[in-house]
């Protein structure tokens, strides 16, 4: 059983998913660029909309995907090929299969693209409200090939995952994958995970070797990512670059490799330039690689540039040049934050934003009102670059050090505080 890391997270679940139109709908498309970005209203929870919740499930096993492809029959060991737009969006067809790319992919024609796999809890039992139906998720594998896909463009009324992949979610038969792209010129926009590669990168689901690069902004309003929206595996070896818009008061998690992971670590990972931006009130869990690795148990060898998070709201926490906070809740084994490098980064806050640290903002307990507070390791790191505002707990390397077991890093943000700056 997994704890619930937020009641939003939870509450959206009562929401219905909304249908999008891939390169095969009905709706009309958006040209790159223009997506709208996601409301800042939060959904209403208690509308009754009258409509069916219970999404029709995809089919599985198509017997016809040789006349939908370009080769392979979509096995691990021979998968679809795909060469088109049109093809990659016949994946959602069968959302077992194994996939590859053997050319670069241009989705401006799709318009606003549906998510491949969607988000269904397993059961209406409270313990399920996190998991994925494997029926509904995507579960088979996806292999970039080393091309690139273009020009995606997502706009979604779904409550909960948007991105290439909504939802993705390894099961009992064997492990989901995706990695092995470049994605160029995304604008995503949704409400609850919201990611470029992927929204809600499941259990037994590794993402690697992703990279985002171009023009590309994503937007939301609780676990925000540039690769990943909130992830529960392994994400390495991945590289990006964006825009991140966090929506709305209490909105929360997100950074430009993941806006939040669960027991799972990042290793091998680069953020160069791009912004977060925050305006509410009340937010928490924003770093430039990712806001909240939440019981995180490594984030090794990975390296932010250049890259400005903003928090201008009242009230916020828990902001970090790398990660907003992190740590493990076993104590014989904290978090293992090494090798990692904060360059120049930019952290412009509120007067009332508490534990802000140019590497790491803070650790954090286990749920909303537990005594039971994560810990982890700082070693071999290095950080330069600049703090400006911030309330309590305001450091150059980690802001509240009370979930610190031992700190070593080189150099440290300049700190400006309005009361610094008076004097």
């Amino acid at each position: 059983m997994m704890k619930a890391k937020s009641t939003s997270l939870l509450l959206a679940l009562l929401l219905m998913l909304g249908a999008l139109s891939g390169c095969g709908g009905t709706e009309s498309a958006s040209s790159k660029g223009n997506v709208p970005a996601a409301s800042t209203d939060v959904p209403d929870l208690a509308a009754d909309t009258g409509a069916n919740t219970e999404p029709a499930v995809p089919a599985q096993g198509n017997a016809e995907g040789a006349g939908l492809f370009a080769g392979g029959a979509g096995t691990a060991e021979d998968p679809w090929q795909i060469a088109t737009a049109e093809q990659m969006d016949h994946i959602r067809d069968d959302l077992t299969a194994h996939y590859v790319l053997t050319d670069d992919i241009d989705l401006s024609s799709c318009g606003n693209w549906m998510p491949i796999g969607t988000f269904q809890p397993l059961s209406d039992a409270p313990e399920d409200a996190e998991i994925p139906h494997p029926d509904y998720a995507f579960t088979g594998t996806f292999d970039g090939g080393g091309h690139t896909i273009s020009n995606l463009s997502v706009s979604s009324e779904a409550p909960m995952g948007a991105g290439l992949f909504g939802c993705a979610t390894g099961t009992e038969n064997g492990a989901a994958f995706i990695g092995h792209f470049t994605l160029k010129n995304v604008n995503v926009s949704g409400f609850y995970l919201v990611g470029g590669a992927v929204g809600l990168q499941f259990m037994n689901c590794p993402v690697a070797d992703i990279h985002l690069v171009g023009d590309n902004a994503l937007a939301g309003m609780q676990g925000i990512g540039g690769i990943v929206g909130t992830g529960f595996d392994l994400i390495s070896d991945c590289s990006a670059t964006a825009d991140i818009s966090v929506l709305g008061d209490e909105a929360a998690c997100a950074g430009l490799i993941a806006g939040g992971t669960t027991m799972s670590s990042i290793r091998n990972c680069e953020v160069a330039g791009g912004s977060i931006t925050a305006e509410g009130n009340a937010t928490w869990g924003f770093g430039a690689l990712c806001g909240a690795p939440w019981g995180a148990a490594e984030i090794t060898d990975c390296k932010v540039r250049s890259t400005v998070i903003t928090v201008s709201g009242e009230n916020n926490r828990l902001v970090g040049g790398l990660i907003g906070f992190g740590g493990t809740y076993d104590p014989t084994a904290p978090a293992q934050i090494s090798g990692c490098t904060v360059e120049e980064v930019s952290i412009i806050v509120s007067e009332t934003t508490d534990s802000v640290g140019g590497l790491i903002g803070a650790g954090k307990e286990m749920m909303e009102g537990s005594d039971v507070l994560s810990s982890f390791v700082v070693s071999g790191c290095t950080v330069s670059g600049s703090i400006t505002g911030g309330g309590d707990h305001v450091d150059t390397v980690v802001g509240d050090l009370a979930c610190a077991v031992s700190v070593d890093c080189e150099g440290g943000m300049a700190i400006t505080t309005a009361t610094s700056a008076a004097v």
